[in-house]
This record gives C-alpha cells, structure tokens and sequence, in this order.
C-alpha cells in the first residue's frame, strides 16, 4: 500500500491538534512529509481530569527520528481558563438549553483552537490540523458544521485549518500502515478505530464510553452543535484580541503576514450562514 499523503498544498510550518492517538499521529506523520517546514504537535491540558497525558510524548521520539529532530516541537497548551469560561461555568444552563452533552467536548475544542490561533500567530505558522478521522463524524468537533465554523475562525487570522483524514478520505488502515512504514507507533487496536498506549484520556468525556468499548455512537443534532459553537464564539475572539493587547503586541500586523502567506480572504471569515450551521 502506497504511503498516504495530504493532497492540498501546505506552506510553512503546520500546528497539529495531537493527543498521541492513531489519527493526529497519522496527521503529524503526513503534514512533516508534506512540507519542509516544522510541526508543531499541540496536546491540550484543560485542567479537569486529563489521565495519562503524558502518554503523548511516546511517539515524540519516533517522529523526531522520521521528520528530523529540529523539525518537531512538542508542548502541553494550557486552556483551562478559556474552556472553563465556555464550557463548564455554563455547563448545566447548556444542558438545558442544547438538551445533549455536547458542550464539554465542543469547549475544548474551541478553546484549544483559540489558544493555538494565538500560538500560531505569534510563530508565524499558517496551518492548524484536526485529527477528525472518516466514520468519526458524529463526534461534534468532527460534524461537518464544526469543521465549517473553525475554518471560518481561523481564516479570519489569515490561518488554514483543515481535517487531512477527512479531505482526502483516508481510513484507518491506511493510518495505521504509513505509521507501521515509517516505525512509529499506531497504538494498540480496539475495534476499528480507537487505539491504546499512546494517548490520554479526557475525565470530563467519560460519557463516551459505550463509544470506545461497544462502538455506540453518540447522536447530536447538527443544528444544536452549530448553535453552541455560534453562541460562545466571541468568547474566543475575546481571548485572541484581549491576549495580544495584554501582551503589547501587534494583532493586525500578525494577521497580515499570515494571510500574505496563505492567502486567505478576509471573506473567508464571516459566519456561516443559518443553512450551512443546520447541515451535517
């Protein structure tokens, strides 16, 4: 089986959500064979239960050896304040309002997005890559609703966020095969999908265990999950903006050497609209 590989063009350097599973290894794996510039692997520490985080750090080695040492910068990005403030304050008015519990897995996303747009913009990275894998598209950060709403977030900061596995429709045995060719790790396998040994696992999200251990999926309605991500959004704008205020440095100035990078339009940014929220 041929080496599989990302399809669009990648420039500079690329920040991967990377919690050391199979598929954001995979993603690491594909976005440092793309491209000559570094990966920056992003695990999230939220504050609130994360067992065995540092498991992550397993395949660090093995992708340093295959990328090259210089080329793989691996750190614990702190959210804790940002995803309390969406996710947890809130979380029994969520409940009610959304009527699903989706709210805790779709806060640590944006969170984490929001404080990595921050990192890439003060690092001049223009990409930042998901993990969300084919078939796992009934998780909420993997809907396609999700995935429309954070592009439409990180372009309005001349960035790139993009899901590899998904695009180019690349499965689980091809994952596990460009790891195993290139002597990194894929994991213990259970059933199809999830693997063991080399990531953590989320406290907060252990209402998904009839997900990892019977293959029951969660069912959320797309058009609450795009509700949610509308409704707090601002809250991550709020800390991109209030962080580089803080910090005395340039905003605009940051966005427009990504942008001339990439070549993201400002149009690009605005909100999806009402139909595009209700797909998935």
């Amino acid at each position: 089986m041929p080496l599989c590989s990302i399809s669009a063009p990648v420039v500079g350097d690329v920040s991967v959500f990377f919690s050391g599973g199979l598929d954001s290894t995979a993603v690491a794996c594909m976005a440092g064979l793309k491209q000559a510039g570094r990966v920056h692997l992003i695990t999230l520490d939220h504050g609130y239960g994360y067992l065995f985080k540092r498991w992550a750090e397993r395949n660090v080695p093995a992708l340093k050896r295959v990328l090259g040492d210089d080329r793989v910068v691996h750190r614990y990005m702190d959210i804790h304040d940002l995803f309390k403030t969406i996710a947890v304050d809130s979380f029994v008015r969520d409940l009610a309002t959304y009527r699903a519990k989706f709210g805790v897995c779709m806060g640590c996303t944006m969170a984490l997005t929001a404080h990595t747009v921050v990192y890439n913009l003060e690092n001049r990275i223009p990409h930042i890559m998901m993990g969300s894998s084919v078939g796992g598209t009934y998780a909420p950060q993997s809907m396609p609703v999700t995935v429309a709403l954070q592009k439409a977030f990180c372009a309005r900061y001349g960035i790139i966020y993009s899901t590899p596995l998904l695009d180019d429709h690349i499965v689980k045995e091809q994952e596990r095969e460009l790891l195993r060719t290139l002597g990194v790790s894929p994991g213990i396998r259970f059933l199809d999908k999830h693997s063991f040994g080399t990531q953590g696992y989320c406290l907060p999200s252990v209402q998904h265990l009839p997900d990892v251990f019977l293959n029951i999926h969660p069912v959320y309605p797309p058009t609450k999950v795009g509700q949610f991500y509308q409704a707090k959004v601002d809250l991550c704008h709020d800390h991109v903006v209030s962080h580089f205020r803080r910090t005395g440095q340039d905003l605009d100035a940051a966005v427009a050497a990504l942008r001339e990078m990439t070549g993201v339009a400002e149009e690009l940014s605005e909100p999806v609209e009402e139909e595009g929220t209700a797909s998935g």
